[in-house]
C-alpha cells in the first residue's frame, strides 16, 4: 500500500514541469523537481548525505493507525509530509533589486504547484489487486523551515483516506462429490 502511494505521488510530482518561455514549445519538457526520494532527514545531515539537486521533494509518511472494519478490510487516514527543499538566497527584503528578489521568493510559489498536482492523484487498484483508496488528498498544513544554512525546507502536509483489502482471502471453487462446490478457505472446505 505505502509503495503504491509513494509511486503515485512521485509520478504526479515529477510531471510538474519548468515554466516554458512564451511561444516556445519543448518536445520533452524539463521536470521542475530535480530529485525525488523518501525523507530521511536529508537537510539535517548534509555532510553525510548523498548530494542531491534542487528543487527536491522528499516524502515522509507519518505513523499509520489502521482500523479493521470487518471482512479483513482495513482503513486508515494517511498523513504525509512533502519536504520541498530549495536553495536559500536570503535576498528577500523590499529594497532588494526586483530580479534578485523574484528569484529569492520563488520557493513560496512551489506549494501551489504541488497542491494542483496532489489534487489530481487518482489511484485505482489493478485488476488483481485488493487495494482500494480514495482519490482525495487534502492539504492540512504548510510549514516553512528556514533553520538550515543553505536550504529552505518547505513542508506541505497532506492527508487521504485509504482502504486496504490485501488480507481478504481469495476464494476458489472446488467440486465436491455430491456436486456442490465449497469455496477454498471456507470452514466447511477444510
Amino acid at each position: 500500500m505505502i509503495k503504491t502511494l509513494y509511486l503515485a505521488i512521485e509520478q504526479k510530482l515529477m510531471a510538474i514541469y519548468e515554466n516554458q518561455p512564451a511561444g516556445q514549445i519543448q518536445a520533452r519538457p524539463t521536470p521542475f523537481f530535480k530529485h525525488f526520494d523518501l525523507w530521511n532527514q536529508q537537510v539535517e545531515f548534509l555532510e553525510q548525505e548523498t548530494p542531491f539537486n534542487t528543487p527536491a521533494v522528499f516524502v515522509e509518511f507519518d505513523p499509520i493507525s489502521w482500523n479493521t472494519t470487518g471482512g479483513k478490510l482495513q482503513e486508515a487516514e494517511i498523513t504525509i509530509k512533502l519536504h520541498i527543499v530549495t536553495p536559500w538566497y536570503a535576498n528577500t527584503p523590499a529594497n532588494t533589486p526586483s530580479e534578485q528578489r523574484t528569484q529569492a521568493l520563488e520557493y513560496l510559489t512551489i506549494p501551489s504547484r504541488v497542491l494542483k498536482a496532489m489534487h489530481g492523484i487518482i489511484i485505482t487498484p489493478e485488476a488483481n489487486s485488493k487495494l482500494g483508496f480514495s482519490n482525495t488528498w487534502t492539504r492540512e498544513q504548510s510549514i516553512v523551515n528556514h533553520n538550515h544554512e543553505h536550504y529552505v525546507d518547505s513542508v506541505e502536509v497532506y492527508k487521504t483516506h485509504v482502504f486496504d483489502r490485501s488480507a481478504e482471502l481469495k476464494y476458489t471453487l472446488h467440486p465436491l462429490r455430491s456436486g456442490y462446490e465449497i469455496e477454498e478457505g471456507h470452514p466447511l472446505g477444510q
